[in-house]
């Protein structure tokens, strides 16, 4: 399953509509007579969708510290995100390695997004927590970002849902390094917390 989704967690689930049929009688002098009928609720137009920008910068990127290193893989979530609503990963490619399986991963998530044709929708990802360690001074860090995910969707070109993913809480586990003036994504890994 592709999609924002689809970091390997998510699975398909397909929801029936169930719609229910209600009739009422009443009696008037004995006998039993048809109630009024009341037309289906009419449906309120799709909200009309909030144009996606590219995230911008934090100033805590700009120095080799955990706080920079906690900024620069939160960066990169929200970058994760922008690739996936706008079908495009250049922005997430500038900060990635390029031995980034992940970062790769995402790359080639995106291209069979829109080489389908096909749309990701769905509410940003949330940092609840984050960590980070220096490994070499000015070097190399590691950041641990939990991070919790509501359910998205692949659409198709009419609309249909193709797939959706399950809600989840997930850590995402970052190895990156400092570059002299910037941050590269070295590797990512993830480990399922909750479903």
């Amino acid at each position: 399953m592709r999609g924002r989704g689809s970091t390997k967690w998510a699975w398909q689930r397909v929801v029936p509509a169930v719609l229910g049929v209600a009739l009422v009688t009443g009696c008037t002098g004995g006998e039993p007579q048809a109630a009024e009928s009341t037309p289906p609720p009419v449906a309120d137009a799709p909200p009309t969708p909030t144009p996606v920008v590219l995230p911008e910068r934090p100033a805590a990127m700009s120095e080799p510290t955990t706080d920079g290193a906690i900024a620069a893989a939160t960066y990169f979530l929200q970058l994760y995100d922008y690739a996936f609503s706008v079908r495009d990963a250049e922005s997430l490619l500038s900060m990635s390695a390029e031995a980034c399986k992940f970062c790769n991963y995402v790359d080639e998530s995106v291209a069979e997004l829109v080489a389908s044709g096909h749309t990701s929708v769905g509410p940003p990802v949330r940092v609840v927590s984050a960590m980070s360690t220096e490994i070499r001074p000015d070097e190399w860090f590691s950041a641990r970002l939990q991070v919790e995910q509501d359910p998205t969707r692949e659409l198709a070109a009419d609309g249909t849902v193709v797939s959706e993913s399950e809600a989840n809480v997930t850590d995402f586990i970052f190895a990156l390094s400092w570059l002299g003036d910037r941050w590269k994504i070295e590797a990512v890994d993830l480990a399922v917390i909750e479903q």
